[in-house]
């Protein structure tokens, strides 16, 4: 091994050094867990929870809540927020892994110099750079679901995924819309789908009957949430929804008749796209980043912690679309204008939010940067077809025991 890449294999490690310091340095100057901090304060005021004695600010139903906290506090809180800490953490990493399974050994090289960087920068950009920070039960959520994703594309086995869909729908019921990647790139299972999205809804319903107080007071939590322009997301319903608001004018049914629309017509795309992946057309780690993307972009309420699951396959879409960039352009120019747009993006968006431009920009620029990305990952893959009709080497799938 070569000097360089003696002192190359330091780099990685050091780069995640910086991350952890960083995490430290938010925790002692800057708000800090404010999430986890509020499951905390549920864990301790779960008896009087139960009892409809006080109402929590946490907008998760009662099917969630009751067993969650109840099982928490079980054990002594110290072990408890342990527990929580080791699993928030193996969520993000699981995350980070599974990714790294949509890439070439070369990609994967260039992925581990981005992830502990991309821990800052969910959707590329840094105006959200604090939701790491904030301890959001979406980071578990997402690890056990991009787990279960991952155990059933490799052995078409399917089961623990669904498992970890209907539990996180149990907290946040927008979720089921994952159950979307089985058909996808699974042998499209549409029973076993259907019948876990309609368990879930069923589930979900259910609680008005068993816990009706509690339940009511998660609706309003709900309403509440629905009438905040933060809480309106990064999707293309959400910002209609923000545009509207801010216009005085009625957005509920508006939007969610758009929502409806725009996800049949992006579910359609996914859906035509997927029979050129099972035609082998197009190869899995092709395929898996741009569908991850499009799956997210089917949530109808996109929030930070959702776009920081799907962070680094935005930036190997993005990377991709750079290695087969034009050949009279020399690939350094290339990484250095996207550099460039990139840091133009994100000063842009602090100015604009700071200087009060624009207010909600990073809204905006969030949804514009996720289509824009995801129409240049299905263009890639377009291509792909047009010049590789059989999946290339250097994308094939790699067989498990390699994998693991």
């Amino acid at each position: 091994m070569t000097p360089i890449h003696q002192r190359a294999r330091w780099v990685v490690p050091v780069f995640w050094l910086g991350a952890a310091l960083a995490l430290v340095g938010m925790a002692k100057f800057m708000p800090f867990a404010w999430d986890a901090k509020d499951y905390l304060l549920a864990v301790q005021q779960y008896p009087a929870y139960v009892h409809g004695q006080v109402n929590l600010s946490l907008a998760y139903s009662p099917l969630f809540m009751i067993p969650a906290l109840g099982a928490a506090t079980l054990l002594p809180l110290w072990l408890a927020a342990a527990l929580f800490v080791l699993t928030y953490f193996a969520g993000f990493l699981v995350q980070i892994w599974v990714v790294m399974q949509c890439a070439t050994e070369s990609e994967r090289k260039v992925l581990a110099y981005l992830a502990p960087a991309i821990v800052f920068f969910p959707g590329l950009l840094i105006s959200e750079s604090g939701v790491i920070a904030s301890g959001n039960l979406a980071y578990i959520l997402y690890g056990a679901m991009f787990a279960g994703a991952a155990w059933g594309w490799k052995r078409d086995r399917w089961n623990w995924f669904y498992l970890a869909v209907l539990v996180s729908a149990c907290a946040k019921v927008q979720l089921l819309t994952m159950l979307a990647i089985p058909l996808l790139c699974g042998g499209r299972p549409w029973r076993r789908t259907l019948l876990t999205g309609s368990a879930g809804l069923a589930i979900y319903a259910l609680q008005a009957r068993i816990w009706p107080q509690l339940f009511h007071t998660y609706l309003h939590s709900l309403q509440a949430m629905s009438l905040s322009p933060r809480d309106f997301g990064y999707g293309p319903a959400g910002n209609l929804a923000r545009i509207f608001q801010h216009h005085g004018a009625a957005y509920y049914w508006p939007c969610i008749v758009f929502y409806l629309a725009y996800a049949a017509v992006l579910f359609v795309i996914l859906l035509s796209l997927s029979k050129l992946y099972r035609e082998q057309k197009i190869s899995f780690p092709s395929w898996a980043p741009v569908m991850l993307l499009g799956v997210i972009l089917l949530n109808p309420r996109i929030l930070a912690y959702d776009v920081a699951a799907v962070s680094l396959p935005m930036a190997l879409i993005v990377w991709r679309s750079l290695m087969r960039g034009e050949a009279s352009v020399s690939k350094p120019k290339l990484i250095a204008c996207a550099l460039s747009v990139f840091i133009g993006i994100n000063v842009f968006v602090e100015s604009a939010e700071n200087l009060g431009m624009v207010p909600d920009a990073a809204k905006y620029v969030e949804m514009f940067l996720m289509l824009g990305i995801f129409a240049n990952g299905v263009w890639g893959l377009l291509r792909e077809v047009g010049i590789e009709p059989v999946a290339s080497p250097a994308y094939a799938i790699e067989s498990v025991s390699e994998s693991d």
